[in-house]
């Protein structure tokens, strides 16, 4: 028998397995992204139209299959040139930003059938910017009743073109606006003073409007024309300020017992005033009242609940208290109680 021809017959089949096993075991899809990050260079006006694209190359030695491309947010849209990469070949993965004024910074999540990189982050950022830049809302803090109030408002023009100002608007007769000029060239910025002279006391939200036109359409939109609106907030002093702002008598025993309570009474300005009288609903209301101009005062209420028909349940009314202060001619006190 031919004893040396078998045994070598046996050594190369032997031999041969790790070989076809090697074949068929290590095809696998590989992706590789050039770049996964990308930082837009230049500011957009919003309503721009920012998109990019990542390309990629399939460097294994099987199909590499697209499965999922997500995002950490609903302002970015994403498609593929295809779901289906053969070996060898390259594809594109195109993003699209749609967001609001500002900075941004967006993730998108690319799955494929990659065994060592199943999943790709790429990532947008980049900024948005407004065609013209200026404050929306300028805080303006205390000031005197009659007293002017003077504030420089600078306006940016971001886009590469002049826009016009074609006029203007205010919410309150006493504000005035100075316009140096009516265009502002691309790239500068025009410098405005608004001058805020207030009469009425208290907490105020006042506003300018500047009316504009650029010379080609605004991006995202049909229109050239386009408006600022700047506002402007603080407090007129001057007024009257109650503590408590309201008084709550607890719950009432039926036997109509009287309460008392003390309230602080003070303007915020510099002018003096006196309490004239008292007066309620639902309740009857004693104070003894300082008839002596002061800027602040200290009352002593004498509360009586005079409910006819009691139910139970919670008892609303007001207390009114009247002065001589020219703008804050009456004070009224929310009073709140519970009966059995």
């Amino acid at each position: 028998m031919h004893y040396p021809s078998l045994f070598l017959m046996f050594i190369m089949l032997c031999g041969s397995v790790p070989l076809l096993q090697g074949c068929t075991s290590h095809r696998a899809a590989k992706v590789v992204f050039p770049k996964r990050e990308h930082q837009f260079p230049e500011p957009f006006i919003v309503g721009s139209e920012i998109v990019t694209t990542f390309s990629f190359t399939n460097e294994g030695n099987a199909p590499l299959h697209i499965q999922k491309i997500d995002s950490d947010c609903g302002c970015v849209a994403t498609n593929t040139s295809s779901d289906k990469i053969a070996s060898g070949d390259k594809g594109e993965i195109r993003v699209a930003v749609e967001r609001d004024v500002g900075r941004f910074s967006q993730n998108v999540f690319v799955s494929t059938n990659d065994p060592a990189t199943p999943m790709v982050r790429l990532k947008v950022s980049g900024v948005i910017v407004p065609p013209v830049a200026y404050p929306k809302k300028i805080e303006l803090g205390l000031s005197e009743k009659g007293k002017s109030i003077s504030k420089k408002i600078t306006f940016k023009n971001n886009l590469k073109e002049v826009v016009e100002i074609t006029g203007h608007t205010v919410s309150d007769k006493g504000i005035a606006v100075t316009l140096p000029k009516k265009s502002i060239p691309s790239g500068e910025s025009l410098e405005c003073e608004a001058v805020l002279t207030l009469n009425d006391v208290g907490l105020y939200s006042e506003s300018l409007t500047i009316t504009a036109q650029a010379q080609e359409l605004l991006p995202g939109t049909d229109t050239k024309e386009f408006e600022m609106s700047v506002q402007f907030q603080g407090r007129v002093l001057g007024g009257i300020m109650v503590l408590p702002q309201n008084l709550f008598l607890g719950i009432l025993d039926g036997s109509g017992k009287s309460l008392q309570k003390k309230v602080q009474i003070k303007t915020d300005g510099s002018l003096p005033f006196a309490l004239k009288k008292v007066a309620a609903d639902n309740f009857a209301v004693e104070a003894s009242l300082a008839t002596k101009p002061q800027t602040a005062h200290e009352v002593d209420l004498t509360i009586t609940p005079k409910i006819d028909n009691p139910s139970s349940g919670l008892v609303e009314g007001e207390i009114q208290i009247f002065t001589t202060h020219p703008d804050v001619p009456e004070i009224t006190i929310p009073v709140k109680a519970v009966t059995p």
